[in-house]
Order: structure tokens, then sequence, then C-alpha cells
């Protein structure tokens, strides 16, 4: 199944008008946290998961929310791949089974931008902000973290987008941010969660504190 979008970005009024929420580490007041450090972070891959990692990652967090089957997530809105158009048009250039011109030397037609990747609705929606930074917003069961429901370029394309910048259940027992500036993920939430992340062999974690803890 895919998300849907959500509209209603006031969900998010718990941590969004929040002055002590933090941009890596979402929401002040969680018992604890730590950092999910990227795979590929020697890259310079930033703000995204690798699906191994949020598959393991979904897996823990299920087990600690009453409200797995609702949770929001979002997407941050500054990705060319949301946009299509020129953004995106040299990613689809070259894409495909090869072409030959009909006569010798004729030129090929120019192709047209993909489309965004969501229609009106999503792209012309409110944004969740969070710390200066805009979010399109999505909700459906944890286990669908990720699928966007993203238009394709086209015909064998497929539109591959960021894993969620923010995501956290409609109980409140956690929180995941992966800022776009980062090689690090931040998940805070009850002291089992971390305790369960910290054990698992899947995920490299580290135990952290919120910036608000040092004031």
């Amino acid at each position: 199944m895919t998300l849907r979008h959500e509209s209603d970005v006031s969900v998010g009024d718990w941590f969004t008008t929040d002055p002590r929420s933090d941009a890596r580490l979402g929401p002040a007041g969680l018992a604890a946290y730590v950092r999910l450090l990227l795979p590929g972070r020697e890259d310079g891959v930033e703000g995204h998961l690798a699906t191994p990692e949020l598959n393991r990652l979904v897996e823990v967090l299920a087990r600690h929310t009453t409200t797995p089957d609702q949770v929001y997530f979002g997407l941050w809105d500054g990705y060319g791949e949301i946009y299509g158009g020129e953004a995106v048009a040299f990613l689809t250039t070259f894409a495909g089974p090869a072409r030959w011109p009909g006569r010798p030397f004729r030129p090929e037609p120019p192709r047209t931008p993909p489309p965004p990747a969501f229609g009106p609705d999503v792209m012309d929606a409110p944004r969740l902000v969070h710390r200066g930074q805009e979010f399109l917003l999505f909700g459906g069961p944890l286990a669908d973290a990720g699928r966007w429901g993203a238009r394709p370029y086209g015909p064998g394309l497929p539109r591959d987008i960021n894993s969620p910048n923010l995501f956290w259940p409609a109980d409140h027992a956690w929180f995941v941010t992966t800022h776009v500036d980062e090689t690090w993920a931040g998940v805070g939430g009850s002291a089992p969660l971390v305790d369960d992340l910290l054990r698992d062999p899947g995920l490299e974690t580290v135990r952290t504190t919120h910036p608000e803890h040092h004031r």
C-alpha cells in the first residue's frame, strides 16, 4: 500500500510550536535519544535511510507504540524529484531503450519534462513547517514508511524519493528525524525503545542527549 496525503498539518503542532524542539532530534521531553548513523555516510549521503536500515528501524519502532497503523510522515519539499520539470529532466534524458533517428542527422525532438511527483491536491496543500524547513505531510501504517505513491517519471521509470525526513505515531511515543544536512538520524522515545535500538545488531546507534537538556 501507499501512504495518504494529510492536509491537516496541525497534527504536528505538538512539536512545531514548541520552541524547545530541535531540527535534528525533534521534540524535547522524551525519555532518551540516539543517533542512528546512516549507511554510505562516508560518501556524503545525508538525510536518507537506505531500505534495509529503514525496514529494521520500522520493525523496532513498531514494538514501542500503541498506534502503529496511525503514523505521520514528513517529506522535505526541497527535493527536485518532487517537482519534476527541468529539475529532473536530466534523469530521464538517456533512460529507456536506444532510439534511432528516422533518417540520418535528423535531430530528435526534445522529451517532455516529467510532471510533479504528486497531483495538485498534494502540491498545493499546506506544508508542515519545522525549524525553517517545509514538509509535505502523509499518514498511514508505520509499515508503509517511504511508500509515497509518487508518479513515475515515465513508463518503466519509477520515481524514487527520499526516506521520511520526519515521522512519529499518533500516540507521540517516539519521533524520528533525518535532517537533510546530517549523516545520522535522530530518534527519541522511551528508555526501552532506545535500549532496543542500541542492542540491535542491524543498526549502528550511539546514545545522545537533546540540546534542551544542556540548558
